[in-house]
């Protein structure tokens, strides 16, 4: 049985769970496949030589799944950040160049990223039908890759004891850079707070996004070669295809405007 709670989110809790081990227990109603694909990505994305803890088996406790990982010693980037820690700028810098180094790789055989956002497009709540349609073709003539793609890559997500650890890889794909990138962007700009942010975090939040987002852009740009307008030309879609998962209403009305913004200086296709 497991031991005592470490650690909540949206989705799961995390428990102690023996020597060096610790259990992601999702919450009731996780669809199993969901958790599946984190434990399958997660493995893969670590024998790919990423620094993420080791998913080593899949259990379940009464009616909810569960993955067992290698247990790490750290706190989050989130966190620190909260505290003051060390500057915005340098650790914007530091998670640009994170990202850059997993998008440095190829692993085959993951979900591919297009068909993923245009799959949750097609299903993304307070859009029209007409809108989506042109999400679609919007999406389809953005550029193809093959490189790794974390899918929801943010500072709580960053772990770091003596070295860094990225972690959370149920939404793990293929697929371009840019995309990935555009990903982030959005979570810094307008992402919610996980249920357990540490007191101060919101505050720190709503003073620091902005410099953040712009530190990470003008870093991964720098390491990458890969300009804020490439990434921004993948922001419509994917903000659209957040519509559908399990964030605040607050969230889901920013998101869904400022795609019905983007829009509007565009012709229909």
């Amino acid at each position: 049985m497991y031991g005592t709670r470490i650690g909540a989110g949206r989705t799961a809790e995390i428990y102690e769970y023996g020597e060096q081990r610790v259990l992601k227990l999702y919450l009731p109603g996780m669809p199993e496949p969901q958790v599946e694909a984190e434990y399958r990505i997660s493995q893969a994305a670590c024998r790919a030589g990423i620094r993420t803890p080791m998913a080593l088996a899949r259990v379940r406790h009464d009616d909810r799944h569960g993955i067992v990982f290698e247990k790490i010693d750290g706190g989050t980037m989130l966190a620190a950040l909260a505290r003051r820690d060390d500057s915005v700028e340098r650790e914007s810098a530091r998670m640009a160049q994170l990202h850059s180094q997993i998008h440095r790789i190829a692993v085959p055989g993951l979900p591919d990223q297009k068909s993923s956002l245009q799959d949750r497009i097609a299903r993304a709540p307070l859009l029209s039908d007409e809108v989506k349609k042109r999400l679609a073709r919007m999406l389809r003539d953005l550029p193809d890759d093959d490189r790794l793609c974390h899918g929801d890559f943010h500072p709580d997500n960053i772990m770091w004891g003596n070295q860094e650890w990225i972690i959370d890889w149920m939404t793990g794909m293929s697929g371009h850079p840019a995309g990935d990138a555009a990903r982030t962007a959005l979570l810094l700009r307008y992402g919610s707070l996980p249920d357990d942010a540490p007191a101060g975090v919101a505050e720190w939040l709503a003073d620091m996004r902005a410099e953040l987002l712009d530190g990470y852009l003008l870093s991964y740009a720098n390491q990458t070669g890969t300009t804020r307008e490439q990434i921004e030309r993948w922001m419509p879609p994917v903000a659209a295809a957040r519509l559908c998962e399990g964030i605040p209403e607050a969230e889901k009305e920013a998101l869904a405007t400022f795609v019905l913004q983007s829009l509007e200086g565009c012709e229909p296709g």
